[in-house]
């Protein structure tokens, strides 16, 4: 893969010695990162539009997490195109969409993956697909139609959390792309904001094998379709279909893609918050759905606005999901990395909540 840029200690190392303190560095941007999220409750009658919401964190959040490992210094020795950082793919990239996408400020993106010639993604659990060693996942966001980032993480071992990950900041002539492990904001001029090692982490870590997109219930039905007849999926793979109105299906897929990442057994935020908003394969009625079970009349750990319900059925105005959609401050959601309130989707979830008897 080319030069290789010391993103950070060689995790095979790491877990000959899982004991080992972290450098200064690493707790750093991990502290930073817990006074940021606002995944935990206050104590306070109102957290508000003002207040920061973050809480007491859990021994999960505060420990080790898997070290980012080495990945190339440049975008053009990661494997994804032919020829330098844009351009034809190169040979055995796979291209693939999701139906729900993430909000990351209106900006659009491609996806693409690479496995090593020989294996195929480990689909015996539809709700937990794992991917074989050197697997590479590859995002692109565009900003007006030009590229301003690439994410790319790898699997570098056996177990589900060895991945490797870091971010790829387009130069102004966008024919190369540097590892920004620190992350950048409003990067070529505009308002996108690239995550820190620490901020990808932070989203992926409670994925059963890391990758998010990438999933039965994520990808498309032509997405799907072409990954099986590449061999990347094996035969009798099952496809994720969810059930419901299109108001239910929309609104409920925007908060797996969006939320259901961190609201989700396995992630630290499900320590402290009884709020799961993602989707299983095999559902068979939206009402027995994580987000039904939860959420509706679910009662919230803090007050923002004046709302106590994460969903009041029929009243979006009333429903503390939609407020912290509604705005970024310390307790709108999503946390991180993005500027700009999502209005297509507040009304999706809106319109679910609207129709809710």
């Amino acid at each position: 893969m080319g030069a290789a840029l010391p993103i950070g200690p060689d995790p095979r190392a790491r877990r000959r010695s899982p004991a080992r303190a972290l450098p200064l560095r690493s707790l750093v941007l991990l502290t930073s990162l817990l006074t940021a999220c606002a995944a935990g409750g206050t104590g306070e009658p109102d957290a508000g539009a003002a207040t920061d919401a973050g809480g007491p964190t859990s021994a999960r959040d505060a420990g080790p997490r898997p070290p980012p490992g080495v990945l190339p210094a440049l975008l053009s020795q990661t494997g994804l195109f032919a020829q330098g950082a844009s351009g034809d793919l190169a040979d055995g990239i796979l291209t693939f969409e999701v139906r729900h996408t993430s909000w990351v400020d209106d900006s659009a993106k491609s996806r693409h993956l690479w496995l090593p010639p020989g294996t195929a993604i480990d689909t015996t659990d539809p709700d937990a697909w794992r991917f074989p060693v050197g697997t590479r996942i590859w995002k692109q966001f565009f900003v007006n139609g030009r590229t301003v980032e690439t994410r790319l993480i790898q699997k570098d071992g056996p177990g589900d959390g060895d991945w490797i990950y870091v971010s790829y900041v387009y130069r102004a002539d966008r024919e190369e792309a540097d590892a920004a492990p620190e992350g950048a904001s409003d990067v070529l001029g505009t308002d996108h904001e690239v995550p820190d090692q620490a901020g990808c982490f932070e989203c992926h870590q409670g994925a059963a094998d890391f990758a998010l997109g990438l999933s039965a219930i994520q990808i498309t039905r032509a997405s799907f379709d072409r990954l099986l007849a590449a061999g990347a999926l094996p035969s009798g793979t099952t496809f994720g279909e969810v059930p419901g109105t299109p108001v239910e299906r929309d609104a409920l897929g925007y908060l797996h893609a969006n939320c259901g990442h961190c609201h989700r057994d396995g992630h630290p935020v499900s320590e402290r918050r009884d709020l799961r908003l993602d989707l299983r394969v095999g559902l068979r009625d939206v009402a027995e759905s994580n987000a039904y079970l939860t959420a509706v009349d679910g009662i919230a750990t803090d007050r923002v606005d004046g709302t106590r319900l994460w969903v009041v059925p029929g009243d979006p105005a009333m429903s503390q999901i939609v407020a912290r959609m509604g705005q970024r401050s310390p307790v709108g959601m999503p946390p991180r990395f993005t500027e700009q309130v999502d209005a297509r989707g507040v009304d999706l979830v809106s319109r679910w909540i609207t129709a809710l008897p």
